[in-house]
């Protein structure tokens, strides 16, 4: 049996386990209700399988648990049969019972969809769908505090599209909200399943790379400018600065990481755009930085360094 094959039979097993104690839930209180007999009303207390059926397993489970709560109910009906006019009132009141029941299936139902599109919305932005800057603080943390305690490597880049602000003037900004579409969409579609990107901005990603040391970081960023000119050539005059930082085993905080990486996308800038400032920053404190051009469209294979600067590390 492979990994995937094991990781598939744990979700499926979690819901079954969720609607098999639905199950014994709603016998629990049947038993409960005829050892209380006719003269309690317990029915509410269904209600409680039936929530947790529906919110934490599907709209579908909660209305199996609906149906048999209102069978287990019917035991109970049959006991004060005696009392009504006619034989069948106690069946009309099972199913009005069970159209109760349904209704809060459904409103639960409703309500856990809202809850969770919200929870979306939340964390990613609108427009490109990727996550927004409050989403990717909150993870990006984590993965800094992880990665200085286990001394991991971590790195992370912040992209800026050059001449945006010439793409809004030229195609309005409905050409320029497909271009910011395009670029998450590539920046996502050539990232590792556990890295991490973020619109930050109006024209600004950054991204995170955990366990990415400086050849891994260049490898990434390597083939990110390689996937983003190919999607804006014949597009868009449009053409991307990127600053990099890569740490051992960070003793920083996250904004002070940022903060460096914008800086070296300004001095990208400052260097003509189209390129990669990439800045080792060593657990002492001395940086090492290298500013790499975008590869020409004959040569995607690797980027090359264009030259060597030293900066002064962090205090």
């Amino acid at each position: 049996m492979t990994n995937h094959q094991v990781s598939s039979d744990a979700k499926n097993l979690r819901p079954l386990q969720v609607v098999a104690g639905a199950i014994a839930m709603v016998l629990v209180i049947g038993m409960i209700d005829y050892v209380t007999g006719a003269q309690v009303s317990i029915a509410p207390l269904y209600l409680a399988p039936i929530a947790v059926a529906t919110w934490f397993v599907s709209l579908r489970a909660g209305l199996l648990i609906c149906g048999l709560s209102a069978v287990v109910r019917l035991q109970d009906l049959w006991l004060i049969t005696h009392r009504f006019s006619h034989p069948l009132i106690p069946y009309w009141n099972g199913i009005v019972e069970m159209g109760f029941f349904i209704v809060v299936a459904f409103i639960l139902s409703r309500l856990r969809s809202t809850t969770e599109r919200w929870a979306i919305l939340a964390r990613t932005d609108p427009l490109t769908g990727v996550l927004n800057r409050r989403a990717f603080v909150e993870t990006a943390e984590r993965e800094v505090a992880r990665a200085e305690r286990y001394h991991r490597s971590l790195s992370l880049a912040y992209l800026d599209i050059d001449d945006f602000k010439k793409v809004n003037d030229e195609g309005g900004h409905e050409d320029g909200d497909r271009l910011l579409v395009v670029v998450a969409e590539t920046l996502a579609r050539n990232l590792r399943a556990f890295d991490v990107v973020a619109r930050y901005g109006g024209d600004e990603f950054v991204l995170l790379l955990p366990e990415a040391g400086d050849k891994a970081a260049e490898m990434v960023l390597d083939k990110l400018m390689g996937a983003l000119r190919g999607a804006v050539q014949g597009r868009w005059p449009a053409s991307f600065s990127i600053g990099a930082i890569t740490i051992d085993g960070p003793r920083t905080s996250l904004d002070r990481l940022v903060q460096q990486a914008d800086k070296l996308v300004y001095a990208a800038k400052q260097d003509g755009k189209d390129c990669v400032r990439h800045r080792h920053l060593h657990r002492s404190g001395t940086s090492d930085v290298e500013a790499t051009p975008m590869p020409e469209p004959a040569n995607h294979s690797r980027l090359h360094s264009a030259q060597s600067r030293t900066l002064v590390g962090e205090r």
